[in-house]
């Protein structure tokens, strides 16, 4: 196993409609060995009490908060075995210091996708799946428009490819 002290994980956040698992998975293909790590694939896996965020409670906060830490585990066994683990999630403010704090060990980099509130809503209502309300998804665009972001790499994922985007933040963020 390898020593992942100060390897690089890098985390890929937005509104919905903002790219996050196109651009995530294009990132991870940049690596001789990457992964991409969806935290939704946590949250799909609880079958029997799911709690939709679409209704936010206190069980919604405690389901994504154990998708969270089983998604920063799989980082971590994944950067240990050499692979540069991507992960993709909403990012709010309080999460920040939880996922710094799951990969102790790691360098933690942020990116936001961030392309125009009018591209994000254009791509949710295009989706045959997983459409989040417009309401939500305004909230959650907004959110990310506070002080916590500040010193991310950001991209407008409105004006380029997600390949486009997936080579600058592959330059951008590390160094293999």
């Amino acid at each position: 196993m390898k020593d992942i002290t100060s390897t690089k994980v890098v985390l890929i956040t937005g509104a919905p409609g903002s790219g996050k698992t196109t651009v995530s998975e294009a990132v991870a293909r940049r690596f001789t060995h990457g992964a991409h790590v969806p935290v939704d694939f946590f949250r799909k896996m609880i079958k029997g009490g799911y709690a939709s965020p679409h209704h936010w409670n206190d069980e919604v906060a405690r389901q994504y908060r154990v998708a969270r830490i089983n998604a920063a585990q799989t980082a971590m066994n994944l950067a240990e075995a050499g692979f540069v683990p991507v992960i993709d999630d909403i990012v709010a403010p309080g999460w920040v210091e939880e996922w710094t704090s799951a990969m102790p060990r790691m360098d933690c980099v942020f990116v936001l996708l961030r392309p125009p509130m009018g591209v994000a809503l254009a791509r949710n209502r295009e989706r045959s799946i997983w459409t989040v309300d417009e309401a939500i998804l305004r909230h959650l665009y907004e959110m990310f428009e506070q002080d916590y972001t500040s010193g991310w790499l950001t991209i407008d994922s409105s004006s380029c490819s997600p390949e486009e985007a997936a080579d600058q933040i592959r330059r951008t963020t590390c160094e293999e």
